[in-house]
């Protein structure tokens, strides 16, 4: 529980699926009545059971705080990861928080199924007895597929029942579950000659394409071939004709998890197991008038028209985004009525653009201490540390609404770079769809982002070490003579004041001696300090030899000062340094005037001969 509001986390995949997003608004509805709410940790495409090789966005799950969560929904069939699947049960049985399992059975889970034996069996039966099918075929996903082999079975048992010859090897071919394989499928049954008087396919993607090719032979369905499928998709209604099918219908789901979830927030939550029969959809691919009642009328301007604008402005903002110089101006990109209701939050290592951090190996997914990068609420954004638990700006406010939080990892080149914590104030369906839109596009764009600011970083570097001295961070020898060229150019004709110093370490020789090379690179590295330091910051200060620094001022200035204020940094350096070598330089300077016929051997032989008298006052001082 959060604010006195109960917290349902949802792990589920394809929200822009119409049958997934109208389960999430019928469950979210009734669970608004028990002042709860849903969080949905989200994942754009099924993970297809591949557990080696889990996608970036997975992480998203690594999110859910079971310190507030009241109960776990995991939709396994759709996320499709055992791995996934076992880690989420595992910190909620750590944390004593419920978990009702849809489409599978865990120890210690609520589990809800639906019965997809008896639904496939209400098919076939339909299909053997009431159209009177005598050469049925039955095409398959996988061979070796728990679902597709369970309905093998069920079709294979119905026949035996009405006394059919089953022949597997023309009787069964496999679609892989989707449209390519089952067209090609199709294709071989056509070309075979020894027509079926049905196909009864495992799922509606395959039955809508077998339909196809059929159609494309001109061999008539359902008059010399009954076609049906098995989920109940909204597609079938598209087909020509219809297909009949099996629906796993949302809102029969929503009642058996509802009530599973009433007995878990009074208290009253066991261990059970709650089967969900699926519904036949009579259509025209079996021959049967198409009764149902599903609507259809689709607002095509908004659901695909809309859509695609809005697409195409989305990428043209987050194409700005990626060639912005901050972090600042590439959230301001995000601005625009197109992205809304939405919260932007990533690690704040992403803001280091000193790591190249795409090859550079994570201890976890997300910090704890995080960063906002963007919100769209424009009046309160500001870029900053966020503590992950917070989870969203403003978020007591949006919890009033009583509509679901939704969650997705943002990643590029495998690596989780946050999360988006979307917040829409209704239901609408052209919201949902933009989901997978916007996470694959501002993972992408803020990905090449951060390689620019990467890029751009190593070329600063380069150009420092072009420019100046590792050691002491001088300009060196050949960038003060572009330098001070330029100089010369832009005067015009005109002469100028100038001052000039030159210092050179006393004692360096000494010191690398007794002290070692480390020591007198420190020494060299406190003289130069010592000499910027006393120089105005456009001075062009340069080291020109071993210890020999030079620096040269235009303008009015006064070399006394400016050799008192080298020689008193060096003092204080050595009252602090606690070394058991003292630092100090012979300085020598003089003033004169810079015009354009100026030469840098001219400066070097002036201020070398002021530094020398200078070293040799120091000796007479200390005979």
């Amino acid at each position: 529980m959060l604010n006195g509001q109960k917290i349902i986390t949802l792990c589920i995949s394809r929200l822009y699926d119409n049958e997934h997003h109208r389960f999430v608004m019928q469950l979210n509805e009734k669970l608004r009545k028990m002042n709860a709410v849903l969080w949905i940790y989200h994942v754009n495409t099924d993970l297809y059971w591949n557990e080696k090789n889990l996608h970036a966005e997975a992480s998203v799950f690594d999110l859910i705080d079971f310190s507030i969560t009241d109960a776990v929904i995991l939709m396994d069939e759709k996320i499709k990861s055992r791995t996934v699947a076992e880690k989420v049960i595992s910190r909620a049985k750590q944390a004593e928080i419920p978990v009702i399992v849809v489409d599978n059975e865990y120890p210690d889970c609520i589990s809800v199924c639906f019965d997809y034996q008896s639904g496939f069996e209400s098919v076939v039966r339909h299909v053997l007895n009431f159209h009177h099918a005598r050469h049925p075929h039955f095409m398959g996903g996988f061979p070796g597929n728990p679902f597709s082999d369970q309905r093998l079975s069920i079709f294979r048992k119905l026949l035996e029942e009405y006394h059919i010859p089953f022949d597997e090897e023309t009787m069964v071919s496999y679609g892989m579950f989707w449209a390519q394989p089952a067209a090609e499928a199709a294709e071989k049954i056509v070309a075979s000659g020894n027509l079926p008087d049905a196909i009864i396919c495992a799922n509606d993607i395959m039955a809508i394409n077998v339909v196809s090719v059929l159609n494309s032979h001109g061999i008539s369905v359902p008059e010399q071939v009954i076609v049906t499928g098995f989920d109940g998709i909204d597609e079938i209604y598209f087909s020509v004709p219809s297909i009949t099918s099996v629906q796993c219908c949302s809102s029969a789901l929503t009642e058996t998890i509802f009530s599973a979830l009433e007995n878990i927030l009074s208290g009253k939550a066991e261990i059970s197991r709650h089967y969900v029969r699926p519904e036949i959809i009579y259509n025209d691919s079996c021959g049967c008038r198409n009764t149902s009642k599903h609507n259809l009328k689709f607002n095509f301007n908004d659901r695909f028209y809309r859509y695609q604008i809005d697409t195409q402005i989305i990428h043209q903002l987050t194409e700005k985004m990626q060639s912005c110089l901050t972090f600042k101006q590439a959230a301001e990109c995000l601005f625009c009525e197109q992205i809304q209701d939405m919260s932007f939050i990533i690690n704040q290592w992403c803001t280091d653009n000193s790591v190249n951090h795409f090859a550079v190996q994570k201890d976890s997914a997300f910090e704890e201490e995080m960063f906002l990068f963007f919100t769209s609420e424009q009046e309160n954004f500001h870029q900053g540390v966020f503590h992950r638990r917070d989870i969203m700006p403003n978020l007591k406010e949006f919890q009033k609404t009583g509509y679901p939080l939704i969650f997705n990892a943002v990643s590029f080149l495998g690596v989780p770079l946050g999360y988006l914590c979307f917040h829409f104030p209704n239901y609408e369906l052209t919201n949902y769809c933009k989901i997978h839109e916007l996470v694959n596009t501002l993972g992408q764009s803020l990905g090449v982002f951060m390689n620019w600011q990467y890029q751009r970083y190593l070329m600063e570097q380069i150009e420092f070490t072009y420019k100046y001295d590792a050691l002491t961070g001088l300009l060196n020898r050949l960038c003060f003579s572009r330098e001070f060229g330029a100089w010369k150019q832009n005067l015009n004709g005109e002469t100028v004041p100038m001052a000039v110093i030159l210092s050179d370490l006393d004692g360096l020789k000494k010191i690398n001696d007794i002290f070692g090379h480390n020591a007198g690179d420190n020494a060299i590295h406190t003289v130069a300090q010592a000499l910027k330091n006393a120089c105005p910051p456009d001075a062009l200060c340069v080291r020109f030899g071993g210890d020999e620094m030079l620096a040269v001022i235009a303008g009015e200035y006064s070399v006394p000062e400016i050799i008192q204020k080298i020689h008193q940094y060096l003092e204080n350096y050595n009252q602090v340094s606690g070394l058991d070598y003292q630092v100090s330089a012979s300085i020598g300077g003089y003033t004169g005037f810079l015009s354009a016929n100026t030469e840098f051997e001219e400066i070097i032989q002036k201020a070398d001969k002021a530094m020398y008298s200078q070293k040799q006052n120091k000796k007479k001082s200390h005979q």
